[in-house]
């Protein structure tokens, strides 16, 4: 148990009454935590300040100021994880130089009871104040973490702000000191010079992210009579013209908001950040603005990328920030929040980002099938598609959603994405209610008809209006709109891991997916690899597959294809010269030593998908294709 350097306090009483008092409290802050940790106190004035002086070092220097203090102990607490992002990060490791005084800088003291819960004793006069400073170090750029550097402060609220045990309901107040002609830009305020915001309890504290920096530029516009922003911070030189990102942007919202109910917030944010060279791009939703990085400038690939992700962020503004799985906010910081509908969640969402693109129109219909295509060929691809089913693998996000891995796994072969299956059901299911009742509904109705039951309802808690939903309830949406039983649909395909009715359901919309193999494919092996200095290792063998069959191994290293080198060929390029059936040579370092291993390479593998339009549809069939594609003639 890590403590701090001033015990005077606590060595003024028993013992065994410390260690006593001690045991309550770590019992509280368990319950506390089981309990989602809701206000059980009297409120507390609460002011967090947030200094922003070196960014060479890249720490950030946090001050939260408690007054009213009438407890004699005070837990506080760092967030093990953000939600948005189904992983334990215990940003707990980046915090360091803790301290904890009373209104008189006199030093209090305090211990830590676990990974990311300091406790500090305030032994105070009746309403006494408590201040607690800690350093965090913030270099990330991501959707999840803190960066500050010399070209910005990019703050993402679970990584740097501790909490207060039974006091996440709590107003407070949050003041950020900066460089001399830093911009403050986020979902607190339209305004880029304000510095002290009015917030209305932790979540909310915590669900904006700020981006404070000298280069950020800032344009807004109106729709439908809410003001957005684009806040866009670039590396690149040449990126000064934002006009075609606004410009998409503004088709995205208009499109958006015509679909989905009136939305309750007055402005909302987009911080881009356009990063080439950064390995991953990234987005995360917030209550009233979302983060996007991108992996190209804006003034070239990221353009597309940037209006992609915003396409799908903007649409959890309703699905996942507002219309939420039980226990998805108010959240527990501590520990994994676990739901089975991460596939609604963020595979329909999935679906959605691409459907309104198309209907905004920017994208074509070619574009919108080929994406579909992709989504359907991806899945189709994945082995462990007859392993896991879509509840399961959204209950299980915890264990590969960006989650850092210390142990081998064999997750290549043995999971799917809650994404991916979940735009191919969220096409499915669209077509599929268009077909049971005659193109009258849609998967839209579904959308509107549980954001209306399940958000626009009194609160069950501080956090915001309305209740979260359970697995079973989107069913039950589904069976109300179309008069209809899908009972079957979601125990074969939701829950369970039949292979996806393609054909049936895409006939009903006049359509027919069409699997091929592209001219001059080479004959498969059935390997996933990563290029090495002298080769290819192998990260993934697939099951039944050539590899496989042949007694290739994951963290093998092929050297060579029958005595042509692998160091800097690809491998489909040398696989290309045999037909599909041949006994090709391996030269294989596996455990540091060479050895020659003989394969039966495969059949070429299925690898243009795409979603074709019959020629002669029936009545019925162009009526639900004109219907789900609009500008069908």
């Amino acid at each position: 148990m890590e403590r701090s350097a001033e015990t005077t306090p606590c060595n003024s009483r028993p013992r065994a009454l410390r260690l006593l008092r001690l045991a309550f409290v770590s019992l509280a802050v368990v319950a506390a935590a089981a309990a989602g940790q809701n206000a059980t106190a009297a409120p507390l004035a609460i002011q967090y300040r947030l200094r922003l002086l070196r960014p060479t070092t890249h720490l950030l220097e946090v001050e939260i100021a408690v007054s009213g203090v009438t407890d004699s102990g005070l837990d506080f607490i760092l967030p093990a994880w953000a939600p948005g992002r189904y992983a334990i990060y215990d940003f707990a490791k980046n915090v360091q130089e803790f301290e904890a005084v009373d209104n008189q800088e006199h030093p209090l003291a305090w211990s830590k009871l676990d990974k990311q819960t300091w406790h500090v004793e305030t032994s105070l006069p009746p309403g006494g104040e408590v201040k607690v400073r800690y350093r965090v170090f913030a270099n990330d750029l991501t959707g999840s973490f803190s960066q500050f550097d010399t070209s910005h402060a990019n703050l993402d609220g679970p990584s740097l702000f501790m909490y207060i045990a039974g006091h996440k309901p709590d107003p407070l107040t949050l003041t950020v000191t900066t460089p001399a002609e830093w911009k403050v830009v986020s979902g607190f305020s339209l305004s880029t010079a304000q510095h002290t915001f009015q917030v209305p309890n932790y979540d909310r504290l915590v669900d904006t992210p700020m981006e404070i920096s000298p280069e950020c530029k800032v344009e807004q516009f109106t729709e439908s009579g809410k003001v957005v922003r684009v806040a866009v911070h670039s590396y690149a030189d040449n990126d000064g013209d934002s006009a075609q990102l606004v410009d998409g942007l503004k088709k995205i919202v208009r499109a958006e908001l015509a679909m989905m109910p009136d939305p309750d917030f007055e402005h909302y944010t987009f911080i881009f950040h356009f990063a080439p060279g950064i390995p991953l791009g990234d987005g995360m939703e917030h209550f009233n603005s979302t983060e996007i990085i991108a992996r190209g400038p804006l003034s070239g690939s990221g353009l597309d990328e940037g209006l992609e992700t915003a396409a799908h962020e903007f649409f959890h503004l309703w699905n996942v920030k507002r219309l939420r799985p039980a226990g998805v906010g108010p959240f527990d910081y501590t520990r994994e929040q676990y739901t089975r509908s991460l596939w609604f969640a963020e595979g329909v969402t999935t679906y959605y980002g691409y459907l309104l693109l198309y209907r905004a129109g920017i994208w074509t219909r070619k574009k919108f099938l080929e994406r579909l295509a992709g989504e359907i060929r991806n899945l189709e691809n994945e082995p462990g598609r007859a392993l896991m089913s879509a509840e399961s693998s959204s209950f299980h996000a915890w264990f590969y959603d960006r989650s850092p891995q210390m142990q081998e796994t064999n997750f290549a072969n043995a999971t799917i994405s809650y994404y991916n299956k979940g735009a191919v059901l969220a096409l499915l299911l669209d077509l599929e209610i268009r077909a049971r009742t005659e193109g009258r509904k849609s998967l839209d109705d579904v959308m509107t008809t549980m954001y209306r039951q399940f958000y626009d309802t009194p609160a069950e808690s501080y956090y915001a209006p309305g209740r979260g939903y359970r697995e079973e309830d989107i069913l039950a949406t589904v069976n109300e709109v179309t008069e209809s039983d899908f009972g079957d649909f979601f125990a074969q395909y939701v829950s369970g891991r039949k292979p996806l009715p393609y054909s049936s359901t895409l006939a009903q919309a006049g359509f027919v997916l069409r699997v091929e193999t592209a001219p001059n494919s080479p004959p498969s092996l059935g390997v996933l690899t990563e290029r090495v200095p002298h080769g290819l290792k192998i990260t993934a063998v697939r099951p039944g597959q050539a590899a496989d069959k042949g007694g290739l191994s994951r963290d093998d290293i092929l050297v060579a294809v029958d005595n042509l080198s692998l160091a800097t060929a690809e491998l489909e390029d040398r696989l290309k010269i045999y037909p599909p059936g041949a006994e090709v040579p391996f030269t294989v370092e596996r455990h540091g030593k060479e050895e020659r291993i003989s394969v039966v390479l495969g059949p070429p593998s299925a690898n243009e998908y795409s979603l074709e339009p019959l020629p002669h549809p029936d009545a019925r069939q162009l009526k639900i294709r004109k219907g789900w594609l609009a500008d069908e003639k």
